[in-house]
């Protein structure tokens, strides 16, 4: 049996962990709701479902979970129940899985090739393979992929970058550390500015919101920030982009480039990525992943110099339905 929870009951009985519990809590400005799937007492499966800030035909349905003891009536019932409650307030185009926003985890791991590794990464999409056939078998089809790449050996890749790295510095580009010990609150604006500027136009983005980015989303990871985490500074000395990198499991994760629109295309990318590998094989680490990238983003070209390197790849999908308009 299908059951639409109440805020209170969703973070006492849908939420998972104290991380869940706190965002379910979260005063977000958009309408929302969480279905549990109930039989002799048990929870079987869960589903949240919500209508997009930004575009009123558009909605998300995430935190998807089904237990062993659930299956495919289970899944089929929640998407049917999240569809019908979106469907009533208007929504024509329903993403998944998204949990609220592309702010937190989304995205089904949908395939595995080459050499695989024996332990997960913690900011990696797992799922059951199940979980996208149930999407597809309740009508959604892929909307967009994306693809987390290993790489090895990157010391026969930097000589590929070089040229950037030299004109950037020649320019009067530079870097700097996060120093959040310090200058926590002055480094979260600019964190903050740089994030809002430069994600505004990406695939189903809502608007940022400062308050959520330094309560909920940046203290998710500070214990991952090191010095593969910096800003690029223009000739001015002003931040005009960042780089989250944090070594994982052997690995340098290159997990999030961000650079505001102005200088998109100057080549700040390979500048920043080039640092970093520099940083890394000074270390001792000559492995690079490259990870949940975009299929078709400019990192890709970047990244397709190295092919002949790539250990494995991990691909991902967001999922899309079209529903009429009630």
């Amino acid at each position: 049996m299908i059951v639409e929870l109440t805020l209170e009951d969703a973070i006492q009985r849908f939420a998972r962990t104290d991380f869940e519990r706190k965002l379910i809590a979260y005063p977000f400005s958009f309408e929302r709701t969480h279905f549990v799937y109930e039989q002799n007492g048990s929870i079987l499966g869960r589903l949240s479902a919500n209508c997009s800030i930004r575009d009123q035909e558009r909605g998300y349905v995430g935190m998807f979970d089904v237990s062993a003891g659930g299956g495919r009536e289970v899944a089929l019932a929640l998407l049917n129940a999240a569809e019908s409650w979106l469907q009533n307030r208007g929504v024509t185009q329903i993403f998944g899985p998204v949990n609220y926003s592309t702010f937190f985890d989304y995205r089904f791991e949908v395939s595995r090739t080459g050499q695989d590794e024996p332990f997960p990464f913690f900011w990696e999409p797992r799922n059951p393979s199940s979980y996208p056939n149930w999407f597809q078998k309740a009508g959604f089809q892929i909307a967009d992929e994306y693809f987390s790449r290993a790489y090895h050996q990157v010391q026969t890749i930097l000589p590929a970058s070089q040229q950037r790295y030299d004109d950037s510095i020649r320019a009067g580009f530079s870097v700097r550390t996060l120093d959040l010990k310090s200058n926590l609150n002055r480094e979260l604006k600019i964190l903050s500015r740089i994030n809002a500027s430069s994600f505004e136009e990406n695939f189903i983005a809502e608007p940022f919101d400062e308050e959520l980015y330094k309560s909920m989303i940046a203290p998710q990871y500070f214990a991952k920030l090191s010095e593969y985490t910096f800003f690029v500074l223009n000739p001015e000395g002003e931040e005009v982009g960042y780089f989250f990198l944090f070594v994982e499991n052997g690995y340098l994760v290159w997990k999030t480039v961000a650079i505001i629109p102005e200088y998109q295309g100057a080549g700040l990318a390979s500048f920043g990525i080039h640092h970093a590998l520099q940083l890394a094989l000074k270390n001792g680490v000559d492995k690079l992943l490259a990870a949940l990238i975009r299929v078709g983003a400019p990192s890709e070209v970047l990244l397709n110099r190295a092919s002949k390197l790539m250990l494995w790849e991990h691909r991902y999908a967001v999922f899309q339905k079209t529903v009429k308009k009630l």
